[in-house]
């Protein structure tokens, strides 16, 4: 009877000892400071094929510079722990002077393709599957949630734009599970006192 109930009390402690799932914000600060950058006890790398990353820490655009001036490639946002959900927040989407304005699209996380929920703020337009500035200063909020994943990816093809910043992203992580090695540890332990005391 006290194995049991001490086998009840470990498995208990184990369960509430796993992690929440939490909402962890990136701010125009934190994602200008450099990269990778933690917040929360997440930590985001950003990397880039054929694009630039850099990082604006003052002025009017504070934040995460993709693209700088006449380059267009693919990005990808990985998390150190599963996300379920992500909202970005992007300023400085270009569409004024020699065409073609900036585009983002190609919207994809770890599990493949996805499609994207989009909020103008301001000066962009999306038709499903890309988001294109129609001013000098595009603005928007891009938002996902499905099923758990660890990276967000996209294009952005700038043309002779100037690049854009993202000034914000916010996500909501999965709970961990208590490790496995824990309970598998802890029911040894519990099976040799038991052997013990018999």
């Amino acid at each position: 009877m006290k194995f049991r109930t001490l086998l009840l009390a470990t498995l208990t402690s184990i369960t509430c000892g796993a992690a929440q799932a939490a909402e962890i914000s990136f701010s125009d600060v934190q994602l200008s400071s450099g990269n990778p950058v933690s917040s929360g006890g997440l930590t985001l790398t950003t990397s880039t094929s054929g694009g630039s990353i850099a990082f604006i820490g003052s002025g009017t655009f504070i934040g995460l510079w993709l693209g700088q001036s006449d380059t267009a490639g693919s990005y990808t946002l990985s998390f150190s722990q599963a996300i379920s959900s992500i909202e970005i927040e992007f300023d400085a989407l270009s569409g004024t002077g020699t065409p073609p304005p900036e585009t983002l699209f190609n919207f994809a996380n770890s599990n493949g393709a996805i499609n994207i929920s989009y909020t103008n703020q301001f000066g962009t337009t999306f038709d499903g599957t890309t988001i294109t500035s129609t001013v000098g200063d595009g603005q928007g909020i891009i938002d996902f949630a499905g099923p758990d994943f660890n990276s967000f990816s996209f294009d952005h093809d700038q043309g002779v734009q100037s690049g854009f910043v993202i000034e914000r992203i916010v996500v909501n992580t999965v709970p961990i599970p208590a490790a496995a090695w824990l309970f598998v540890s802890a029911l040894g332990g519990l099976v040799v006192v038991k052997r013990k005391r018999a």
